[in-house]
């Protein structure tokens, strides 16, 4: 048989009584030490609580590598794959269970705590408000598009979101949540659609459910120096907050009564920054082809594309976006007849 037992946050502590049964039955045990931060001394401390040996695996790529010897392992013994947190919140333990199946081989799976359910349940913060989550990795040479747009998706839902930042095991190096606020930061340098800046207000967890936990918030200007002590962080960037939110943020962790929290007022939809994208790179042609062309026969044609771009404003300020993106073509067309007829090339 396979077991999969989730240890929870809080070490040796956070064990059920189902899964510390389960761990003493067990002929082989295997720790998973790649997901998220083991704490110190907490390997040993496993091995003496269930007085067996424990083998620690630091890389996904080794235990996907061993799924065929884990199972076979499991064919004829009792074999425990310990998790910290809930066992299936990462894929490649899902994909065990899949196996199982597959291969009739008998599982059982021990949930627990974990992260996610602790960072949206303790803090005040609605969970049915919670969007998509994410992981923001350490810098690979390219902006973070599916981090950036998973944070500028939530929030035009005015959802809340919550990211989980990268710490390697073996290399003992990760993302700091300085550094989570320039991967952001950089991200909207490249598409400004307003999801981040340094107005933005984040709650950053550092190191939850334990002794040492720290909680802090505010916005990320004023939480750029802190120094965030020991791993695991976690961000929390909010999307507006129902009152009795901002109550309990400032019940709990004394934020300022006062102080209104919508980090979504300043985002831009998507149209809207295209619109506003399109409007003025064809107002700059349109500038350019009435230097080029001052002769009046064009007159008519220039103030149409004028108008058109008048309307693709209107539109998107009576919330008629589509209109607004057709109005938009229709000047870009004009202007564009220009060239088909080779009277005049424009740059754009």
């Amino acid at each position: 048989m396979l077991s999969l037992v989730g240890l929870g946050v809080q070490g040796i502590r956070s064990i059920t009584l189902e899964g510390f049964e389960v761990l003493k039955k067990s002929d082989i045990v295997y720790l998973d030490g790649y997901t998220t931060y083991i704490p110190e001394k907490f390997v040993e401390e496993l091995k003496e609580t269930i007085e067996k040996d424990v083998t620690v695996i630091f890389e996904r790529k080794k235990i996907e590598d061993e799924v065929d010897k884990i199972l076979d392992e499991a064919v004829m013994k009792n074999v425990c794959l310990a998790v910290l947190g809930d066992p299936l919140f990462a894929t490649t333990h899902l994909t065990l269970i899949l196996e199982c199946r597959k291969r009739n081989i008998s599982y059982k799976v021990i949930h627990n705590t974990s992260i996610i359910s602790i960072l949206m349940n303790s803090l005040g913060l609605h969970p049915y408000k919670f969007g998509k989550i994410a992981t923001i990795v350490r810098k690979s040479g390219t902006p973070a598009t599916t981090v950036y747009f998973t944070l500028y998706e939530n929030l035009v839902k005015k959802l809340h979101t919550i990211f989980l930042l990268e710490y390697d095991i073996e290399s003992r190096e990760g993302v700091k949540p300085n550094d989570a606020f320039n991967i952001l930061k950089e991200a909207e340098e490249i598409y400004k659609l307003g999801a981040f800046s340094s107005e933005t207000f984040v709650i950053v967890t550092c190191r939850v459910h334990r002794e040492d936990e720290k909680i802090y918030m505010g916005r990320v200007k004023e939480l750029l120096e802190i120094d965030f002590g020991q791993p695991p962080y976690s961000l929390i960037i909010p999307s507006e907050l129902h009152f009795t939110e901002r109550e309990a943020l400032s019940v709990l962790f004394g934020l300022e009564k006062g102080n209104e929290i919508n980090n979504s007022k300043m985002i831009k939809k998507k149209v809207e920054h295209l619109v506003d994208k399109y409007v003025k790179s064809t107002r700059r042609a349109l500038e350019e082809a009435r230097k080029r062309l001052p002769k009046r026969e064009f007159d008519s044609l220039f103030e149409n594309v004028e108008c058109y771009l008048d309307d693709a404003i209107r539109f998107l300020n009576l919330g008629e976006e589509n209109l607004a993106m057709l109005c938009v073509g229709y000047a870009e067309g004009l202007l564009d007849a220009l060239r088909f007829q080779g009277i005049l090339e424009l740059k754009w």
